[in-house]
């Protein structure tokens, strides 16, 4: 006697296929993309970058308007490296002058650490006294940097200086 059915089954009863199969049983050789279309994607990076370094000297030209540069070519290369934070001083001229006043002067340095790293300080030249400035580097920092602080990573600090 055979106890085993002819047909068997695991138990899982498919219903029958209605629908077209979602792959197909044998597949085209991809396209290799043309080399005109490798050469699109860098048309007009020349120019691109050509534009985005006249911005980047528009932006060291309204730098220097607003604080006073070293003769050395540290900061320049700072602000090359970091090229956000020439937007932020420029955003940051408003907030200096309010909380400063009109006539202060700011410096920008950017010396290097004992491990080689580098900060970009914008000095303010203070000749009042110590209790006015640190009040108005308070202010500065309630109204306006500590909110956008975030943007520098840390590579810029707003400091003073008693002459």
């Amino acid at each position: 006697m055979n106890v085993y059915q002819t047909v068997q089954t695991s138990g899982n009863f498919w219903p029958p296929l209605t629908a077209p199969l979602l792959y197909q049983a044998s597949q085209g050789t991809p396209c290799r993309p043309s080399a005109q279309h490798g050469i699109s994607l860098f048309q007009g990076l020349e120019e691109q970058m050509a534009e985005h370094a006249a911005q980047h000297e528009d932006l060291l030209k309204e730098v220097r308007k607003h604080f006073v540069l070293p003769a050395d070519s540290s900061v320049i290369d700072f602000l090359t490296e970091h090229r956000a934070i020439p937007q932020i001083l420029l955003e940051a001229v408003p907030w200096l002058k309010r909380g400063f006043g009109p006539n202060a002067v700011f410096h920008l340095r950017a010396p290097v650490d004992d491990s080689g790293s580098r900060t970009l300080y914008a000095v303010t030249m203070w000749p009042g006294t110590v209790r006015d400035v640190r009040d108005a580097l308070e202010k500065f920092d309630d109204t306006w940097w500590i909110a956008w602080s975030r943007r520098a990573s840390g590579y810029l600090t707003f400091t003073y200086e008693l002459v």
